[in-house]
C-alpha cells in the first residue's frame, strides 16, 4: 500500500536560493504581431493566385472569342458557355455569337442542335438561365 501513494519530491533551483543566478528574461511585444501578419499575407497571396487563375481569357478577333467575350459582359458562368459552344458547333452555326442576336436566333440554334443534343435537366436549366440573362 506504501508503494501506490505518490511521493512528492521538493525541486529547488539555483535562481529561487540566489540573487546572482536570476535569469534576465526579455519581453518583446514583436512575436505577437507575427500571429496576424502571417495569415493575413497568407490569404493575400491566396487571393493573389486565385485571381490570376480565374483570370478571363484574352479576347481574340475571331468568332469564339466574340462569343466568350459576349459570355464575360453578360456574367455567364463557364456551364453557360460551355453548353454555348456546343450549341454553336452542332448548329454548325459560322459566327457562334449570331445566335445571340435576338430570341428568334437562339431559339433556332437551339432547336437546329437539339436534333443531335438530348438536353438533360441540368442543361434545360442553364439554357432557362441563358434566355433570362441575355434576353431579359
Amino acid at each position: 500500500m506504501i508503494l501506490l501513494i505518490p511521493t512528492l519530491y521538493a525541486e529547488t533551483h539555483m535562481a529561487e536560493v540566489s540573487l546572482q543566478y536570476r535569469e534576465t528574461v526579455a519581453t518583446g511585444g514583436a512575436t505577437g504581431i507575427w500571429y496576424l501578419l502571417i495569415p493575413v499575407v497568407a490569404i493575400a497571396i491566396g487571393v493573389v493566385i486565385y485571381k490570376f487563375v480565374n483570370r478571363p481569357p484574352p479576347i481574340v478577333n475571331t468568332p469564339q472569342g466574340m462569343l466568350h467575350e459576349i459570355c464575360r459582359v453578360h456574367r455567364i458562368g463557364t456551364a453557360g458557355r460551355v453548353l454555348l459552344d456546343r450549341i454553336a458547333e452542332e448548329a454548325e452555326l459560322e459566327h457562334p455569337a449570331t445566335m445571340l442576336l435576338g430570341v428568334t436566333q437562339f431559339e433556332a440554334a437551339v432547336n437546329k442542335a437539339g436534333a443531335r443534343i438530348k438536353y438533360d435537366r441540368r442543361q434545360n436549366a442553364t439554357l432557362g438561365m441563358l434566355r433570362r440573362r441575355i434576353f431579359a
